[in-house]
């Protein structure tokens, strides 16, 4: 049940020509990587250790990109909306339940195929939803206890 939503890594496609290719491959399989994973690391060392060429060339401030997505991220913390995914995964608390009393919030993350912090978001923002469905669930160093009524 894991959601595009969920995903942070942007796609792109890249050519690149026999001997860059060549290199590209060797260090890979050097590091038992994937070709996708080197070139992250790649542009992402580049990046870190260019800021100067960064600004000189193409006008862009690490600082203020940093700070942007800073904003950003906050924006997106202060939404309170529930989203398709966890209404699926509220849906679904009472049949976990059921079957145990206490699970840790890793368990079922990994159950629902999502983040910890998917879950934890949940429970932090939309108990009023679950307790809906009758569960009275409660959230303690990492661990949802069941808790009857």
């Amino acid at each position: 049940m894991a959601d595009d939503e969920e995903t942070k890594k942007k796609r792109i496609t890249v050519g690149l020509d026999e001997f860059d290719h060549a290199v590209v491959s060797k260090m890979a399989n050097n590091r038992r990587l994937h070709l996708s994973e080197v070139i992250r690391t790649i542009v992402h060392q580049w990046i870190e250790f260019n800021p100067d060429l960064l600004k000189k060339n193409y006008g862009i401030d690490l600082k203020e990109v940093t700070e942007e997505l800073l904003r950003e991220s906050y924006e997106i913390s202060l939404d309170k909306s529930l989203k398709p995914f966890e209404e699926k995964i509220i849906n679904d608390l009472p049949n976990v339940f059921a079957n145990a009393e206490v699970i840790s919030v890793h368990d079922l993350a990994e159950h629902f195929e999502v983040d910890d912090k998917a879950i934890k978001r949940i429970m932090f923002t939309h108990n009023k939803k679950i307790k809906e469905l009758g569960l009275n669930l409660i959230l303690t160093n990492d661990i949802i206890t069941k808790i009857s009524e």
